[in-house]
Order: C-alpha cells, then structure tokens, then sequence
C-alpha cells in the first residue's frame, strides 16, 4: 500500500469536524482517504477513552467513491467526562492489515502508514461550562522580580535577614555565596520595594501593560522568597500590607490588575511552620511532632531527614492532601487566600503546579472565582498542559474547573529554536498547531507566552551565544538587535498574554540565575529597545485582532515563519463584537539571506505598520514579499 494514497490531516476541517479540542458530550467527524485499487474490505476507526483505557471500534462508512479514491467517514460521540480520547486507523486489506497514525507522539496534522498499532491523535474533551475570564484573553503581563526593580533611598538593614547581604550599589551584579556542598549561606539582596513598583506605575502602564505579576512577596529568608516563612506577611524589606494594598488599589486605577507567585507546594525551612532555626515564636514541625504543623510535612527520620523539593533542604514539600493545610490554606475564615482576597488581590501563579494536585488546584480556582469570577488563575507549567503526566496520573489542567492559564514554554523553545537554526519554519508550524488543536480554544488565548523569566537565561544573552563567535562586533549588534524586534513582535501578535521580564525592554543581559535577576538600569537603559516595546504594546492595545483574531499560520519557506491575525463580519474569534481587521505577522531567520516568498492574502494593499509608507499589494489573492536576514514586519491590510 502507497503511503501517499492514504491520507488524515487532523488539522484539516475536511477531515475532522470540528477543529481542535472538543466540548463534553460533543461529536466528531473523522475523516480518511484510501485508495479503492488495494481491495481493501473495510476501515476500523479505533479510539481510546483516556480515563478507562477502553478502547472502541467503530467500522467507517465509504462516502465518496471516484476513481482513484474511497473516503471514509465516521462521527463519534465525545465522552461526557471530560478527559483526553485517541484515535488511530486500521485498514484491513484482503492480505493484512495496515495501520495509519500520527508520525510521532509529540505533533498532529498529516499521519503516515504502519503495520503495527501506532501513534495516535488526540482529541482533548473538555466541560465547555468553565470558560477563562474575557478580559485576561487581552492582557498584556510585565514581571517583576521584586527585589531588583526599583528602591527609594537606602534599605533599612534592620529589616533584613540576619544571614544576608545588601549591595551598596543598584549596579552590581547579583551572586550567591554558597558553601562546599553548593548550599547558599548568605543572601544578596539589592532593596527593591513595593513603594519602589508603586513609583514606576506609569512608566510599566506605558509599556502597554495591564497585568502586573510579581514573583513571591511574602516573609522569606531568600532573595527569590520561593522560601515562605510566613504566608500572612508581607516581607518587611518589601515594605507593608497596607503598602501592597495601595500597589492594588493604584494599579487598578490605570487599569492594571496584579498578579502575585503562590509557592503552596513548599514552605522554607526557616518558617513558622517548620521554624528550623528557631527564629519564629511558634511550635514548629521540625521541632515538635505535637506541632499543629507536623502533619504538612512527610519525615522519613524525624527531624533532620524529610521530604524536600528537589532534595533542597531549605525547602520543605507540603503534604497537599493533608486537610489542616488545604484550610489554612483556603477554606478557614483567615485562610491565604481569603485573607489576600480582603487585600484586594484576585489573581494567583501557581508556583510548580505540576507538584501540586489537581484537586487542590481544583479548590483553589473554587475559593477564587467564588469571590470574583473574573479572577485568573495560572500554573507554572513546562510541557503541553493537555497530556502532561504528574504524580503517575494524566493531569487535568485544561478540561475545566482546574486552570486558566499555563506558561507558554514550549512557544519559547520553538521561537529560540527557529531562531539558532535548529528547526524550520515548517516544524514551527506543525508544532505550534498541534498545541492549538489540543488546546481548547479559550486556553489557547490565555496563554502566558514570554521570551524571558527568572527561571530562564534573558533573550538578548540566548540570541548572542546562538551567533558564531568569529561575526564582527557591530555587526553581531544589529543582528541581535533584529531578532529581538523580531521574536518580542511575534510574542505580541500571537494568540495569548504576552508576558515581559522587567528589563527585557532596557537591553538587560544575564545567564542562568543569578544572572538573568540582575536590578532594572533605570538611567542607563537602552532607549531603541525601550521605544521598540512601548510601540509593539501600544499596537497591541490599539489592534483587536491581535488578541482575539483568528490565527493562521504559513510556512512558505524553511526559513520563513508568517501568521495572519484577523477578523471578518465584525466578530472576534470568541463571536464578540469587532472591528473587521486583518494583520500579518512575517520573519526571515536567515542571518546571510534575502528571501522572496508568496502567501496568501485578501488583495488590495498591505501598510508596513513601523514605517507606514511602506505599502505592498496584493494580486490574486496572494502577497509577495522581500525580506532581509532577520528581518520581520507586521502588515495591516488597507481598507
């Protein structure tokens, strides 16, 4: 049997109705072709329900009979749990059997023939009762690193912990003092504050923001305070409650909503709860196996050896199910959250969600859409959040009622890796598409989608080791240049939250951490790079489609990566009301190489959007375009 006689594209309508992840309940029509010259007596769909691991058999009705061809067709009814289903093919031929998936596990679209059971597609199933709040679909995120943003004056060192070190000089780098074993024993802390974020509201609003998230906030002995100490304080090197109250209420008055880190899978060491050195007032679980905290805790021998985030001493893991946390934590009256929830906070990151269990985050999402339904919740997630296993079992971030939202760390390592050259723009394209067909489509454009984060090396110091070493100085600077411009507009105009890591936009270098949590440079920033993003936030904000537009991709060259970003009939993708718009997103990778290429495109003209005389047209419903090495433009077509 010829491979190419037989053919399922997944992410084709023609071959499955509808598109993409599938609500409750719903039906599906798939869709295969097959030659009719092989004597082929019939064609099995198989398809396996996640949740039970049963697998069905359906026999596919021939549709269509020409010449050359039979298609296939059967509609399966969707499970009314929701869960992932997979789907694979075998067509039974007089002599054997032949099987059609996936090519691989990791990407969707066209299959290829096998004679043994292969990979297969996956449809997610998901309650369409939970949606993600509208207005986060629109947001534009700016993290901040709170202790290296800005100061006032000089800190108050009394407020300091005992064990730690504050630079002088806002310019130092940061380091870690650490101890033979790697252990850090004293920690660097530059003194940024809350009244500091408060002072340079305007400047983050001008950045086109309206979501500020700030990493952990509460007492901690560290300078990235993933360390807790105490979940009802804020630190007091931060400053105050009331001050946290006034960054709220001020930010919400430019219409900026915050954010803030929960580390709820682990406590510090030195904290109220397990109080190791004895510095807080309270029976800790280190201390006492009659402490009202010793069950949060898992001791393999009491006290020294016990449970840990990564075998890091310092960071004690939570007992998730244990039900004395899951209140204090949520439901009693002066719970985390609800105490928070006073302050005016709705909106939570979820600091290693995949350590949590989905049904503490279940209740967690509970407690904050009870109080606010517009609240977000996040999770710190690496993979795809639809198939990710945890803890042995499939995790249920996306099929409702468990998260909003993940961070976008697959869309980072396949810009990156466009970018050095080590996949193509078609490779992006299917990738990018098999996230989007998993995804239900709410989740799809809530996304947390960023270059850089205090867990990962700043972009401007990943694109100049992609580079080779012997490229002259200025030219190195213009190409780095170019490829910023040109993954933070991708960033922008693609479906989902763009987040920026403070400094990102003041040309701030660094490594892997500490390097990458270096203090913002205000007086010293880059001003090109400043102006590039405040103008790329406000095209944002000025341009609907770019938020809740359609989205489709084109891969027309190995090097070239394009996506239209549009809306027709005066409804966004969501079906609200909307001005009609269409925008194109293109970016030549190539570092030597101009590159002309055709996409598809309405006809009439299309107005470079950075330098408006620029105007292309388009015959034919096509659009051909020249671009420099590294170059990229954002086309909106004239009306």
């Amino acid at each position: 049997m010829k491979q190419m006689d037989v053919y399922h594209n997944s992410f084709d309508p023609k071959y499955r109705e509808p598109f993409g992840a599938a609500p409750k309940g719903s039906n599906v029509t798939l869709t295969i072709d097959v030659p009719n010259r092989q004597n082929v007596s019939r064609v099995v769909l198989h398809y396996i329900y996640d949740k039970t691991d049963k697998e069905h058999t359906i026999e596919m009705d021939v549709y269509s009979e020409e010449h050359q061809n039979n298609s296939f067709e059967a509609t399966i009814e969707m499970p009314e749990e929701p869960q992932l289903v997979w789907y694979y093919f075998e067509i039974v031929t007089k002599d054997k059997s032949f099987y059609y998936g996936r090519v691989n596990i990791e990407e969707s679209g066209e299959g290829t023939l096998y004679e043994q059971v292969p990979p297969s597609w996956q449809i997610t199933v998901y309650d369409a009762d939970y949606d993600t709040p509208s207005w986060w679909r629109h947001s534009t995120m700016y993290q901040i690193f709170p202790d290296r943003f800005y100061r006032e004056g000089p800190p108050d060192l009394s407020k300091a912990p005992k064990t730690s070190l504050m630079h002088s000089h806002w310019e130092n780098d940061p380091y870690y003092i650490r101890d033979e074993d790697g252990g850090v024993v004293r920690w660097d802390f530059f003194g940024g504050t809350l009244q500091g974020i408060i002072q340079k509201l305007d400047y983050i609003q001008s950045l086109g923001t309206t979501v500020i998230y700030l990493n952990p906030i509460f007492e901690a002995e560290s300078n990235h305070r993933y360390d807790t100490g105490d979940y009802h304080s804020i630190d007091p090197l931060l400053g105050t409650k009331e001050d946290f109250e006034e960054l709220i209420r001020k930010a919400e008055g430019l219409g900026m909503e915050v954010m803030l880190d929960g580390v709820f899978n682990h406590t510090g060491s030195n904290s109220i709860y397990f109080n190791q050195k004895g510095e807080y007032d309270s029976l800790g679980a280190y201390q006492s196996q009659d402490s009202p905290y010793y069950p949060w805790y898992q001791f393999h021998s009491f006290p020294d050896e016990y449970e840990a985030w990564w075998g890091v001493g310092t960071l004690p893991t939570i007992n998730k199910d244990e039900k004395s946390f899951q209140n204090f934590l949520i439901h009693d009256k002066d719970s985390v959250l609800k105490t928070w929830q006073k302050s005016g906070l709705n909106h939570w990151r979820l600091d290693v969600a995949d350590e949590l269990t989905d049904d503490i985050i279940r209740q967690i999402y509970q407690q904050i859409k009870q109080k606010n339904s517009s609240s977000v919740l996040l999770g710190e997630v690496w993979e795809d959040a639809t198939n990710k296993i945890g803890h042995g079992k499939r995790r249920e971030y996306f099929l409702g009622g468990v998260l909003d939202s993940v961070m976008n760390y697959p869309l980072r390592d396949l810009m990156l890796g466009f970018v050095q050259g080590e996949v193509d723009a078609l490779y992006i394209h299917r990738r990018l598409k098999t996230l989007q067909e998993h995804y239900p489509k709410a989740n799809f454009f809530s996304l947390m989608n960023m270059l850089s984060s205090h867990d990962v090396e700043r972009v401007l110091t990943m694109l100049d080791n992609f580079l080779p070493e012997e490229m002259e100085e200025e030219e190195r600077k213009e190409t780095i240049y170019a490829q910023v411009k040109a993954l933070s507009l991708w960033l922008y105009v693609f479906p989902g939250v763009p987040s920026l890591y403070y400094g990102d936009e003041a040309g701030v270098t660094g490594g892997s951490d500490p390097d990458n949590r270096k203090p913002y440079p205000w007086g010293r920033e880059d001003e090109e790079l400043l102006s590039w993003y405040k103008t790329i936030g406000s095209w944002r904000k000025d341009h609907q489609a770019l938020r809740t537009g359609s989205w489709n991709a084109y891969a027309p060259h190995q090097d070239i990566y394009a996506f239209e970003r549009s809306i027709d009939n005066n409804v966004d993708y969501f079906g609200d009301e909307a001005a009609n718009e269409h925008l194109i997103y293109v970016f030549n990778r190539n570092l030597h190489e101009s590159i002309e290429f055709t996409l598809p495109a309405r006809k009439g003209k299309w107005q470079h959007l950075e330098n408006k005389k620029r105007i292309f047209k388009a015959k034919d419903d096509k659009l051909t375009l020249s671009l420099q090495p590294s170059e990229s433009m954002l086309l909106r077509h004239m009306h």
